[in-house]
């Protein structure tokens, strides 16, 4: 059992502590620390919610029928239970629990509804397309609607519906900025069918990731696309190759923003078990500042370049994302390292 296993169990954890705790034990801890948390779960889940990632990430089948069984009842989840209970079903392969997940999919709120469709990505959809397919379509042609439900379209792999989102032909209405992320999340379901799709919706105008729910759908879809910021910083440097091109800023914006989100989320416990892995700190650190760190080959040297007063706070900007890349390239090779000593028996750990 994890230290932090025990600190959970037995101290009352400033907020930060707490937090810090339950994310290792969602990184590095087993089946044991699984089985000692449940019991705080099941016994009050307003306390104790922040433990369903760590108890089914690592806890057996059977545990998440316990909470199953615990916190549903009438095909919904009971008042008070954790909505992140939605994502673990799907998570632990509880396919009795597709209907609930379904039904809390279609609701137009930004907690349960998220964590509904992470849950039932996960699962098969055998028998539900037809059912998908008609919630799905009600979103076409809407400014507003349930932001995550369009991503089912991706999960049934039904790639005509997915591109009714993405036409912009003068008479259809396309969907707000605020309801983008599941539009993305289909995309990003379709696979290596999505790839070019995404790359469209990078480049053909400003890409709409001022909202935060859009940038963390991009950054899954380009996980499941396989296109990578280190793919998009090559593709600005080579708009820029050409002096007789006007640089956009959004060009910027875009790399900017992906790098940042990955070096935010780098390392964080995956919510899918099917997303690929992201991309190395060092892959991230040379797509922004160049095959060889040279500073005429930064994107914040080429910002300033060709943007003019835009280029100056961007190129800011681009610079304050050096020390945490650096940061996640050291702490990658600090972890492998103490990784080499577990189970040794020598003292000599620095």
């Amino acid at each position: 059992m994890l230290h932090a296993t025990r600190r959970l169990l037995t101290e009352r954890l400033h907020p930060l502590e707490r937090a810090a705790a339950v994310e290792l034990v969602s990184l590095r801890g087993g089946r044991e620390d699984a089985e000692a948390l449940l019991p705080l779960l099941l016994a009050d889940p307003e306390a104790h919610g922040d433990l369903v990632d760590p108890v089914v990430r690592h806890g057996s089948r059977s545990m998440a029928e316990r909470l199953f069984d615990r916190f549903v009842a009438h095909g919904r989840l009971v008042d008070g239970a954790p909505v992140d209970l939605l994502w673990a079903f799907g998570w632990a392969g509880l396919e009795q629990a597709r209907p609930v997940l379904f039904a809390h999919a279609q609701e137009p709120n930004w907690d349960a509804a998220p964590a509904a469709v992470d849950g039932l990505v996960q699962l098969p959809p055998d028998g539900m397309e037809a059912q998908v397919r008609e919630a799905v379509q009600t979103c076409v042609g809407k400014w507003l609607f349930a932001e995550y439900l369009p991503a089912l379209a991706g999960w049934i792999g039904d790639e005509e519906l997915v591109d009714r989102f993405l036409v912009d032909d003068g008479r259809t209405e396309l969907p707000s900025t605020d309801c983008m992320a599941g539009v993305v999340l289909a995309v990003g379901l379709l696979g290596r069918a999505g790839r070019e799709r995404l790359r469209a919706l990078f480049w053909n105008g400003p890409y709409p990731s001022i909202w935060y729910e859009s940038v963390r759908a991009t950054g899954r879809a380009m996980r499941l696309t396989g296109l990578g910021v280190l793919d998009l910083a090559a593709e600005l440097r080579g708009r820029l190759a050409d002096p007789d091109v006007e640089a956009e800023h959004w060009w910027f914006v875009l790399v900017r923003d992906m790098a940042r989100h990955q070096a935010e989320t780098h390392g964080a416990p995956s919510v899918w078990r099917f997303l690929p892995p992201p991309e190395s700190p060092l892959d991230l650190h040379r797509a922004v500042f160049g095959p060889n760190d040279g500073w005429d080959q930064g994107l914040g040297h080429l910002a300033m370049q060709r943007l003019g007063v835009d280029g100056e706070w961007l190129s800011g900007e681009i610079h304050d994302l050096r020390r945490p890349i650096e940061d996640l390239i050291r702490r990658d090779a600090l972890v492998a390292e103490l990784d080499l000593y577990a189970g040794s028996t020598t003292t000599a750990v620095p």
